[in-house]
């Protein structure tokens, strides 16, 4: 992989529509194959925000897997649920600090991205390898904050889970961007939307290997990515998150920057019909300096003194002081541990799909011991540390 990338341009897109196929929206769509089996919320703010998620869950009569960390407390999740009429079958499980496993979760690249610190992709990966153990076919993943989301958008997911591996959504209220890209917006320039995982279906179906979230920001461009370059990801609506402000954590943008630099990065070459073999140390030197330009630019750009755009500038200057950090060695390694992760978490996503398991050892196979089943209407016991509650 460390060949050089060729003549190949290197630039930053505005978007990456290109890699987007955009799906049947219509009402009339009458939905073909089985529904989803699990909507699964990757949780980390507190549990009043999961109201509306739970309520959909039960329109839809979808079993709701809560991955709890951070604010989320798994006991007062399952008080909510017994405070609601409904009829599904939920799931709360709190996550432990840390289960080992991926190769971008290395310091090396922890450094990379300013010490990020995030679970995110550790949910994501659990609630894939849970879905293999427990032979469901199709399953949903919806952040915590996503908002305006029906029945319909799900049906409509589950449907197109049918023929594509991955079936997502934009979040376009509030836009679901990077600090940068915010940034961008704010100056008046375009700026596009991509599917995430805030909002993404996945066919977990078979014993075929399953694409690993690696431990980075851009998480999700990582695991869709072969599907963008190969017949781009499935689009099959729009949603929104509830808004804040990009600019107001000051170590946001710095952590971001790492994932955001790779991601784009990759898409762009995508966007022009290259391949991961051509991500050399040549390209990557490229897109590094024209990351370090587009920032630049929209640092100049930002001239009124306006609270927000002064927030915005300070974020842009962690962000390229980020950048400065960063070499091309350092991006091609990355990849090509990547490429380690999808193969090892490949391969146990098809051992998972054989050793099929009830909930309890599928739990426990995973690492994940503080779990219970919650009841709508009805009140249960607490999830008690180093227990197992059912």
């Amino acid at each position: 992989m460390r060949s050089r990338a060729g003549s190949r341009p290197a630039q930053q897109r505005a978007h990456h529509d290109r890699l987007l196929r955009r799906m049947d929206w219509s009402p009339a769509l009458r939905p073909a194959g089985r529904p989803l089996d699990a909507i699964i919320v990757p949780a980390s703010r507190r549990a009043a925000t999961l109201t509306g998620l739970i309520d959909l869950a039960a329109a839809c009569g979808t079993t709701l897997v809560v991955l709890a960390s951070h604010d989320c407390s798994a006991d007062d999740v399952a008080g909510l649920v017994a405070s609601r009429p409904g009829s599904g079958r939920v799931v709360v499980a709190r996550l432990p600090r840390h289960i080992p496993g991926l190769s971008t979760s290395a310091e090396t690249f922890r450094a990379l991205s300013n010490h990020r610190s995030s679970n995110l992709s550790q949910k994501r990966n659990i609630g894939l390898l849970l879905a293999r153990h427990l032979g469901w076919d199709k399953i949903m993943f919806l952040d915590d904050d996503i908002i305006g989301i029906t029945p319909g958008h799900v049906t409509r997911v589950a449907h197109h889970l049918d023929r594509n591996r991955f079936a997502g959504l934009r979040t376009v209220k509030f836009p679901d961007n990077s600090v940068v890209c915010h940034a961008n917006r704010l100056t008046g320039r375009p700026q596009g939307i991509f599917v995430s995982g805030a909002g993404l279906g996945v066919n977990t179906s078979g014993d075929s290997a399953l694409e690993v979230f690696p431990d980075i920001y851009n998480e999700d461009w990582f695991a869709f990515a072969g599907e963008a370059q190969r017949a781009g990801v499935a689009h099959v609506g729009d949603v929104g998150q509830l808004e804040f402000n990009p600019f107001e954590d000051p170590g946001r943008a710095a952590s971001e920057e790492f994932g955001d630099l790779l991601a784009e990065g990759l898409f762009s070459l995508f966007n022009d019909v290259g391949s991961l073999h051509q991500a050399g140390e040549g390209y990557w030197e490229a897109f590094i300096g024209e990351r370090h330009r587009l920032i630049e630019d929209v640092m100049n750009r930002l001239s009124d003194d306006t609270h927000q755009a002064i927030q915005a500038w300070k974020a842009l200057h962690d962000a390229t002081r980020q950048l400065a950090s960063i070499t091309a060695a350092d991006c091609v390694t990355f990849l090509e541990t990547w490429q380690e992760d999808r193969t090892r978490f490949g391969d146990r996503s098809r051992k998972a799909a054989r050793q099929r398991l009830g909930l309890a050892d599928a739990f426990a196979a995973l690492g994940v011991e503080r779990w219970r089943e919650a009841r709508f209407g009805v009140a249960g016991p607490p999830v008690m540390p180093g227990v197992t509650c059912r």
